[in-house]
């Protein structure tokens, strides 16, 4: 008789999160408060039809200095990239910009300007840095095909330049009101992170920023030890 060995079942890969951003826009208040966010084409892989903020996955110029950005130091080094990364992927993904005037900017016609940065100079308009607010840290479930360690900003309507547009990225981009009803369908970390930024604007959110993220199979909200440094 030949013995039968049995192999063992593979383990499922557990793919490495990839650092990334997002922007979460707000403007108005009360039943009037507006969201710029789109909707994922129903094509995509990874949360197809979800209503979601702008952002993606941190890109090497990310972590590198701009030509055109102010207030830059009041982020430590990993905030101050995944900053970047979150301006940069609103622009692309909604045709927006986020930052202020600047008169020196519209000088900068240097031809090593990145497209990000070059978008900026054209408008004279800086990336500050001060016009944005940590609101915390999600990582994608390790079940998940495609990972993420993401970190989440808010800024204000009124440091927004330009008019939204649907991309290929994003449908159905805009200005939506969220004041009396919510987007849907939404991920729960999209819903988790908006509510927390709504609360910030309101003064009442917690001071410790939240990690969002699995523990075994359970979903829990940890403290993030990355807090922004005040000069």
């Amino acid at each position: 008789m030949t013995d039968v060995i049995e192999a063992e079942p593979a383990k499922p890969r557990i793919v490495r999160p990839r650092d990334a951003a997002s922007l979460i826009l707000l403007r108005g208040d009360g039943a009037r408060l507006e969201l710029l966010a789109g909707r994922r084409p129903d094509n995509v892989k990874f949360m197809p039809g979800m209503w979601v903020f702008p952002g993606g996955a941190i890109d090497p110029e990310d972590r590198r200095p701009w030509r055109l950005e102010e207030s830059a130091d009041r982020l430590p080094p990993r905030l101050r990239s995944s900053a970047r990364a979150a301006l940069r992927e609103t622009w692309e993904e909604v045709g927006v910009l986020v930052g202020s005037r600047a008169p020196a900017a519209a000088a900068a016609t240097s031809p090593c300007l990145s497209p990000i940065e070059a978008a900026y100079a054209e408008r004279g308009i800086a990336a500050a840095f001060d016009g944005l607010t940590y609101v915390g840290r999600a990582i994608t479930p390790t079940r998940a095909f495609r990972r993420f360690n993401t970190r989440f900003f808010l800024a204000d309507g009124e440091v927004v330049f330009g008019e939204p547009v649907s991309t290929d990225e994003l449908e159905e981009v805009g200005w939506h009101p969220i004041g009396r009803r919510q987007l849907a369908p939404t991920a729960d970390v999209t819903h988790f992170m908006l509510a927390r930024a709504i609360a910030m604007r309101a003064g009442t959110a917690p001071a410790d920023a939240p990690l969002f993220c699995t523990v075994g199979k359970r979903r829990r909200i940890l403290v993030c030890r990355e807090a922004i440094r005040h000069l």
